[in-house]
């Protein structure tokens, strides 16, 4: 990564009604300059990442002479997420431990594996709560006849899953709650009868996140602690905070591999070859540094706006300078999150995971997010009106009165 700007007067507006509008005029200025170049830019993007999926449809991918597989899920929906955001979905098998075993509509996909591959399956670890981590969890339990491990809060939500949004819902899928399958909490070291990994707590991403190491072989399971170098557009769950000391524990160590569930490998290790849209060749350790120095000076730009009592929408401005290359690099894949989510990922959430007031931070765009609200109100009313129109208590009151009607 090129070094990153001096944070000093030339970045920040004076805190004057003259000065910010100056500002905004030579922000969108700039905007509607790159414009053209971002949408062309995207479209080759795009046609890469659509090319990903088609390549990854549904696969697997053995590596490490069999003892890591990355199963892929795919469907109709999630192609539109890969072809936008990059987004894949994957469970990922190493030695007896399947982990992060993927979202409600990759199952039977999962289901084949199992049943193909006869996988020997000792555990079952979630890294975190989120819906495309934990959609499959009862159904691997079952058939794999394993304990599912995690967090103590990956344990709750696993059982009682959080109602998403309705983009969420269509995208990825609801979980379900389930009460039918051994949960357990993941302790220091989780130990099978073939591996031995060690268990990291890695919250930054989201509370209760955790990564498994193998200190023999340098491989780290990330979960999605560390996504990608610059990653600027999360959920509310995120905090900068946590996220900076994840990524300086995860520095202590010397990683060779590191494994993520979104479908990408980035490892130095020779015996892993490269492979078209998963492998790639590139240094974990390198990566993590500078991840981590990226959000240390975004914590630091933000800390200066507020300090300065600027808007906190010109301290988002402010992180996102045209002249950089991460603000066009990443703007059609951030405010696409932000359009498709209503909100719920946005660059918004990136200030707010980083600012030391983050309560003081409004939510942007708020009217669109309630419009698609509402919306999926709607459509999950008229959803439960329809079953309940067919359900077996009213189709038998129904039959009883067409029995008793005169002929």
């Amino acid at each position: 990564m090129r070094p990153l700007p001096s944070i000093d007067d030339r970045m920040f507006p004076a805190n004057t009604r003259e000065a910010i509008v100056l500002f905004w005029v030579k922000y969108w200025g700039w905007f509607f300059l790159l414009l053209p170049w971002m949408l062309f830019r995207q479209i080759f993007v795009s046609a890469h990442q659509f090319l990903g999926a088609l390549w990854t449809w549904n696969r697997q991918v053995s590596l490490l002479d069999g003892s890591l597989r990355l199963i892929f899920m795919n469907n109709v929906p999630s192609l539109a997420v890969t072809t936008i955001f990059g987004e894949r979905f994957t469970a990922i098998q190493y030695q007896d431990v399947l982990i992060d075993p993927g979202p409600v509509f990759g199952q039977h996909r999962l289901e084949r594996y199992l049943d193909e591959t006869g996988a020997d399956i000792h555990a079952v670890v979630a890294t975190h709560a989120h819906e495309e981590h934990i959609g499959n969890t009862a159904l691997a339990a079952r058939r794999a006849c394993a304990p599912v491990y995690g967090t103590a809060v990956t344990v709750e939500a696993i059982r009682r899953p959080a109602e998403l949004s309705y983009a969420r819902r269509v995208f990825i899928g609801q979980p379900k709650a389930i009460d039918s399958v051994e949960l357990r909490q993941l302790a220091d070291v989780l130990q099978t009868e073939k591996v031995r990994l060690h268990v990291v707590e890695s919250p930054g991403h989201c509370d209760g996140h955790a990564s498994l190491f193998d200190s023999e072989h340098g491989i780290l399971f990330a979960g999605d602690s560390f996504l990608h170098t610059v990653f600027t557009a999360p959920n509310e769950d995120v905090s900068g905070d946590d996220w900076i000391g994840t990524l300086e524990h995860y520095g202590k160590w010397t990683i060779s591999t590191m494994v993520g569930t979104h479908g990408y490998v980035y490892t130095v290790d020779r015996s892993i070859p490269v492979l078209p849209f998963v492998i790639k060749r590139a240094d974990p350790n390198q990566m993590i540094r500078e991840k981590c120095e990226f959000l240390k000076w975004a914590r630091a730009v933000v800390a200066e706006g507020e300090r300065r009592c600027l808007p906190y929408s010109v301290i988002e401005a402010c992180l996102f300078p045209w002249q950089r290359w991460w603000s066009w690099h990443t703007w059609f894949t951030d405010e696409s999150g932000r359009l498709f989510s209503a909100g719920e990922f946005s660059r918004t959430y990136f200030v707010r995971s980083l600012s030391r007031t983050p309560e003081r931070v409004p939510a942007r765009f708020q009217p669109f997010a309630r419009l698609v609200d509402w919306i999926g109100r709607k459509m999950k009313r008229l959803k439960h009106r329809g079953a309940g129109s067919n359900s077996p208590i009213e189709t038998d009151a129904k039959r009883r009165r067409n029995s008793s009607a005169p002929r």
